[in-house]
């Protein structure tokens, strides 16, 4: 059984959280429910409650968020090690 708190912060993030190994995404961590309906089928946008709607959101911003922060770490990298390099005319 899971702690009233761990409740809220799965909650708080959506119903789901995303457990990460060497900076890539390793685990999601949802309801019964929502890996049930993920495996059998989903259900069309049109007949999601406005709460599923939100947590969907929420979700596919977080899903995105961490599939595009490998490539956005990159792009720092880049741009740190160029604007560190000598111009020298």
């Amino acid at each position: 059984m899971l702690s009233k708190e761990f409740e809220n912060l799965m909650d708080a993030a959506g119903g789901r959280y995303i457990i990460v190994e060497n900076g890539k995404p390793r685990y999601i961590v949802m309801s019964f429910e929502e890996y049930k309906e993920a495996i059998i089928g989903k259900k069309p946008i049109q007949a999601l409650t406005e709460k599923e709607l939100i947590a969907k959101i929420n979700s596919d911003i977080a899903l995105w968020r961490e599939n595009n922060s490998a490539a956005t770490d990159a792009v720092i990298e880049e741009l740190t090690e160029l604007t560190e390099m000598e111009y020298v005319p």
